[in-house]
């Protein structure tokens, strides 16, 4: 019974530091740099009342058709260190020829919906890294919005790192659980994206690599994504990820420009 008096113990020492902090209090938090394209569910370490609008236009084009995509992201954290997101992607579609137009499964409008939860459950200041959990489902649409055709389960961890003041590192892992309804499909993949970025000195730009890889039965897919992101106030900043495929043999290059807006706390 005496180890369980002592867990017992330490859980409510926890949630009595917890409760006596005072209101203006606020957690610790390490500034990482994130990715352009595959970003984050809100910033890592994230503080209650964080809020954060994005906008991207982007385009992909592979061999048989050209994909000219549209997204609108909210992210908000109602907890600290605890942040939510609801994602409307859009994409329409262009086929190269007519023979592709045939063979096009893709349908345009609206992809589904996005939603995503994350939880950075480890911030050291003193390490300057950053450890979160989180999960990801995205709903897919058929042409008729009022039928699903399946879904993308996606549950992942992150681990970044900041070295010194400039550098940043940062991995996603997890894997990817999606079903196709329509064609009867179901594929089992993983996803492991990697980043270094470096902020330029008393700045919020920066410049980095994002690389995002697929392993699926086998075959290994990847993307690399150089980037740039540029304050362009206080509360707004542009991004831009040009996509380099690497053992994707159907996709040509692509890209994403994403307008953040980033909303101030109010002080109470």
């Amino acid at each position: 019974m005496t180890q369980y008096r002592i867990i017992l113990i330490a859980l409510t020492t926890l949630c009595l530091r917890g409760f006596s902090q005072t209101p203006d209090a606020l957690p610790a938090k390490v500034s990482h740099a994130e990715p352009i394209y595959f970003d984050l569910i809100r910033d890592l370490g994230a503080r209650k009342g964080e809020r954060e609008l994005n906008i991207g236009i982007g385009m992909t084009s592979t061999r048989s058709y050209t994909a000219h995509t549209y997204l609108v992201e909210y992210e908000f954290a109602p907890l600290n260190r605890l942040g939510l997101e609801i994602e409307l992607p859009l994409a329409f579609y262009s086929p190269v020829s007519k023979e592709n137009a045939a063979g096009l499964h893709a349908h345009s409008g609206i992809e589904g919906i996005k939603t995503a939860v994350q939880y950075s459950f480890f911030v050291s200041e003193k390490l300057q890294t950053t450890m979160a959990a989180g999960y990801i489902f995205e709903s897919k649409q058929g042409p008729n919005l009022l039928r699903r055709r399946g879904g993308l389960h996606n549950p992942f961890m992150i681990i970044a790192k900041k070295w010194g003041s400039q550098f940043h590192s940062l991995i996603y892992a997890g894997p990817s659980f999606e079903r196709d309804t329509e064609y009867k499909r179901q594929k089992t993949s993983w996803l492991v994206n990697a980043n270094v970025h470096y902020t330029l000195p008393g700045t919020r730009n920066f410049v980095g690599i994002e690389t995002n890889e697929k392993i699926d039965h086998h075959h290994f897919e990847m993307i690399v994504r150089p980037q740039v992101k540029m304050a362009l106030s206080a509360t707004t900043s542009l991004g831009l990820a040009l996509g380099i495929p690497a053992g994707v043999h159907d996709t040509h290059l692509d890209f994403l420009l994403r307008w953040v807006y980033e909303a101030r706390k109010k002080v109470k």
